[in-house]
């Protein structure tokens, strides 16, 4: 996204800069240069510009962002000679995008190389089409800034196309942005106040006697589970799962799609969503499986599909483990009462330890969604400014006639901001979505299989995006109607004498 936004905005400054040079082209051609020569300066000019860009990007790529992403990451964990590595991909990305705008740069010089040495010394005139004069009379009784606008777009498609597809991709990375901490918001109070709802998890020798373990029910409640190995048979092949044997009694819990916490029934098992898509397994399917290191196979149905956004496994209820035949010997407890280590203990971990040392690692996140609005920021008013540019240039002179026939700056300027307006009210509307699907294959397609959780944007992180885009194209607009009062009314009206 980042590199689509980039090459459409350069894309955008190089064709306004061969259309800025039109007089410098047609006063070559009349002294005699062939047209080769001029297609090779200007194609020089493209290709040493965005050389020296991409080595640049390239360089601080590497040395800056990929140093400042990786000292992050060191200091959560202990990496042995960590450092940045250059990949192949990004050398073929730098040679593309540099090939690319080469190639813009000849497409942009070839339209007015393509024209006589006396029409390049004018101003270039637009081209009307029937299909803009006809969409301007349909709108007749519209007031005349709406129907100049009107017609403008239909003569500039690929213009306004580019322009509102610059203000798309803003409003992607923005809700994109908010959404990556929204997601992790959602994340964090899914699995740490919906299914872990205890204060303290004691973790239990694997040698406790049932006096040790009756005294600490005793202290600290019933709270019960046990994780075991299994072995599962799945279209021929054998396949190695854990499997939680639960009697968790509201402090550890299941949950469904919605994230609303589930009852778990004695007569068969559980497994969660992904690992039912990932083996093509529905509920009432039966599944035929045996603990690890032991002989006896059982087959069991499948009564329901949870959903776990951090380990997807099997699950089923301490009396169906029991009616299978098999002792019930828990491994953990979990309680919300301060425990201290006695015997039979061999941990004690605290759900606020464990919170806060998931939010640490998500430090990183939050750098990464400052980068993402600065540069989205960056790339809009970049887009919008080349654009708004271009599109001044080439209505400087039907600007300059406006004002000849008594038509105010205000007047000129309402003209002009409000197609600005239009365009990015467009780019707005179509990105807010498409910034969600985005996001939704970003968190689709990088977690691993361990992990399963939707996308999720709020209200405010919507509205956020909004001010954010409208901001960037009012800022936008206010520099570029300033033009307005430059114009220079003699040489703008007798450049087409």
């Amino acid at each position: 996204m980042f590199l689509m936004i980039a090459i459409l905005s350069v894309m955008s400054t190089m064709n306004r800069f061969v259309r800025q040079q039109r007089v410098q082209i047609g006063t070559l051609k009349a002294l005699g240069f062939k047209n080769r020569k001029i297609y090779i300066h200007y194609i020089e000019f493209g290709f040493m510009t965005s050389l020296i860009a991409a080595i640049l990007g390239v360089l601080v790529g590497y040395f800056t962002i990929g140093q400042f992403f990786i000292d992050m990451e060191a200091s959560y964990f202990e990496m042995p000679n960590i450092h940045t590595v250059l990949l192949p991909v990004v050398i073929q990305t730098a040679v593309l995008v540099v090939a690319l705008i080469s190639l813009v740069t000849y497409l942009s010089s070839r339209k007015i190389l393509k024209e006589t040495a006396s029409e390049a010394l004018r101003l270039e005139v637009p081209k009307v089409k029937k299909n803009s004069l006809d969409w301007s009379v349909k709108f007749n009784k519209c007031k005349l800034s709406t129907r100049w606008n009107i017609r403008d777009i239909a003569r500039n498609k690929g213009r306004s196309i580019a322009a509102c597809v610059g203000i798309i991709g803003c409003t992607m990375l923005l809700v994109c942005s908010f959404g990556l901490w929204d997601t992790i918001e959602s994340y964090m109070d899914w699995e740490y106040k919906i299914i872990n709802t205890y204060q303290y998890k004691i973790s239990l020798n694997s040698d406790y006697t049932k006096e040790q373990y009756d005294h600490l029910t005793h202290l600290y409640g019933d709270a019960t589970s046990k994780s075991v190995a299994i072995e599962f048979k799945n279209k021929g092949k054998t396949e190695t799962r854990s499997m939680l044997v639960l009697d968790g009694k509201d402090k550890l819990n299941i949950t469904d799609h919605d994230e609303k916490v589930m009852s778990i029934h004695s007569n068969g098992i559980y497994l969660t969503e992904k690992l039912a898509e990932k083996y093509g397994i529905q509920v009432g399917d039966k599944v035929t499986w045996h603990l690890a290191g032991d002989s006896s196979w059982h087959t069991s149905r499948v009564v329901g599909l949870n959903r776990d956004p951090q380990i997807q496994q099997f699950t089923m209820s301490e009396k169906y483990y029991e009616k299978l035949g098999y002792t019930y010997r828990a491994d953990s407890i979990y309680t919300n009462k301060q425990p201290k280590k006695i015997d039979g203990v061999s941990k004690i971990s605290s759900i606020e330890s464990i919170q806060e040392g998931v939010e640490s690692m998500l430090e990183a996140m939050k750098s990464m969604m400052v980068l993402l609005i600065v540069f989205a920021v960056l790339l809009g008013c970049v887009i919008l400014y080349n654009l708004g540019v271009l599109s001044f240039t080439e209505k400087q002179y039907q600007f300059a006639t406006l004002k000849v026939l008594g038509f105010k700056d205000k007047q000129i300027k309402e003209i002009f901001i409000k197609q600005n307006t239009w365009i990015m009210l467009v780019g707005m509307i179509i990105g807010l979505p498409l910034g969600y699907y985005m996001l939704s294959y970003i968190y689709t397609n990088a977690l691993n299989e361990t992990y399963d959780f939707p996308a999720v944007v709020e209200w405010i992180s919507y509205v956020y995006a909004i001010i954010g885009t409208v901001l960037v194209s009012y800022v936008m607009n206010k520099l570029l109607a300033r033009k307005i009062k430059t114009i220079d009314m003699v040489s703008s009206l007798k450049a087409n004498e």
